[in-house]
């Protein structure tokens, strides 16, 4: 599972689409497994979601290099396709007018 974030101005469809076929290309599933993708919430900074993709895992190490892989693969996809995966931001208003005038 791997949870993570597009821009607020991303086309979710073609987001869904990339994401489950770059995840398809590697991790193939096998019987009923599939690639689950779903949108989970509108964060401060990105529209998020969670993708779920089976993987053959024998130790925990497995797991975090198949998460490695998925994320270096999504990345490159998103890269590819002018896909933003934002990062926190915080505007700082600075409309309080002060009066700089030195008294007379």
């Amino acid at each position: 599972m791997l949870n993570c974030g597009v821009g607020y101005s991303s086309n979710l469809e073609k987001v869904k689409e990339m994401t489950i076929e770059t995840i398809s290309e590697h991790f193939p599933s096998r019987g009923n497994e599939q690639v689950e993708f779903m949108f989970t919430e509108f964060g401060d900074s990105s529209i998020n979601f969670v993708v779920r993709f089976w993987t053959d895992v024998k130790k925990n190490r497995d797991i975090l290099i198949a998460r490695d892989i998925a994320i270096i693969q999504i990345k490159k996809t998103f890269d590819k396709n002018g896909i933003n995966i934002p990062f926190p931001i915080r505007t700082i208003d600075f409309s309080n007018t002060l009066n700089m005038k030195k008294p007379e």
